[in-house]
């Protein structure tokens, strides 16, 4: 009984070192995020989208280099995309794909954080799903941890250099802000959006932002860590055609930590 108890309470401190490990985003650790996004569009058809984000971080004697992907596959419904591009059929394909690396110091201060170059690879299947532009810049990551609480933010801006001449042009900010609690056993949580802002769009199709929160909790497969949670957001700002609020699963496969 003593052994069982013993080991039950290893396994939670575990769970609540690794959950708080993963809300800052220059954590020394490898693991694949999956995200599987459901939006509800404003003439209720829904939308998907499928996300993986792989991350690898590297480890020298006073830095960290932490590579970072985004890979999607989406859904979007047929829709009546306005007098300029007219009716539109339902779109399945791989979206744009990101990858960005950060050089982060060490320092056993609360505050770290980490910068780096970001670049987007034209690999959507068709051009709904993508730009059409190769795009890079940079990235930075701030983060300050206290007791329970994770505050950071990861934030990246590009412009496209080259592609097809004939689509608008990428100049793009993306931020995720976060903030994260510790409730314990695992358990965290969280809000996590995706804000951005396309600048060189029309005014008022510019700005994407959406307000919510989830919960996370880390659990164990086998050895695996495997973080698992689910998310809402409401769209308060958005395009036209942008989903008016999201829904998202989440499962985070930790390999090392």
């Amino acid at each position: 009984m003593l052994l069982a108890v013993s080991a039950l309470a290893y396994s939670q401190n575990k769970a609540d070192e690794i959950a708080q490990k993963l809300q800052n985003p220059l954590s020394n650790i490898s693991a694949l995020p999956i995200q599987s996004n459901f939006g509800m569009n404003p003439d209720n058809t829904m939308s998907y989208g499928l996300s993986f984000q792989p991350i690898h971080a590297t480890s020298y004697d006073k830095f960290n280099i932490i590579h970072r992907a985004v890979i999607g596959v989406n859904y979007m419904p047929g829709m009546d995309a306005g007098p300029e591009l007219g009716k539109i059929d339902g779109q399945w394909g791989l979206t744009d794909i990101n990858y960005s690396f950060l050089f982060s110091p060490k320092t056993v201060k609360k505050v770290a954080w980490g910068v780096g170059p970001s670049i987007n690879l034209p690999t959507a299947t068709n051009d709904f799903l993508g730009s059409g532009q190769w795009s890079g810049g940079l990235s930075a990551v701030v983060v300050y941890q206290t007791g329970k609480w994770t505050f950071d933010g990861v934030v990246r801006q590009t412009w496209s250099f080259a592609g097809d001449n004939s689509r608008i042009g990428v100049n793009q900010m993306v931020l995720q802000p976060l903030i994260a609690y510790s409730l314990g056993n695992g358990w965290v949580v969280n809000t996590f959006p995706t804000i951005m802002a396309n600048w060189d769009h029309e005014k008022g199709q510019q700005w994407t932002v959406p307000v919510g929160a989830g919960l996370t909790k880390v659990v164990f497969m086998g050895k695996m860590p495997v973080a698992v949670g689910a998310q809402y957001y409401k769209y308060v700002v958005r395009p036209d055609l942008a989903p008016t609020q999201e829904f998202r699963l989440m499962a985070n496969f930790i390999f090392s930590k």
